[in-house]
């Protein structure tokens, strides 16, 4: 596996209001799939891995601020 990009930002835990950090980290395995490794970092139970294709990885990559996260819908 190699890290392709990472990144860290604020979000507003919902169940207890206070300011948490998020962190994402986009992966390429040696066969070319990409994964997405997102940690909401407010609770170790909430890490989730996300197949992307070469396209969603690209757009992942050049995501403005305002849509760090939106993965999580």
């Amino acid at each position: 596996m190699q890290i392709v990009a990472s990144r860290v930002y604020p979000f507003l835990d919902a169940a207890s209001l206070r300011e948490c950090l998020a962190r994402d980290t986009l992966l390429r395995a040696p066969d070319g799939a990409y994964i997405l490794h997102m940690s909401s970092g407010a609770d170790a139970g909430q890490d989730r891995l996300i197949w992307l294709d070469s396209r969603s990885a690209l757009m992942w990559v050049n995501a403005s601020p305002e849509d760090y996260g939106m993965e999580w819908k």
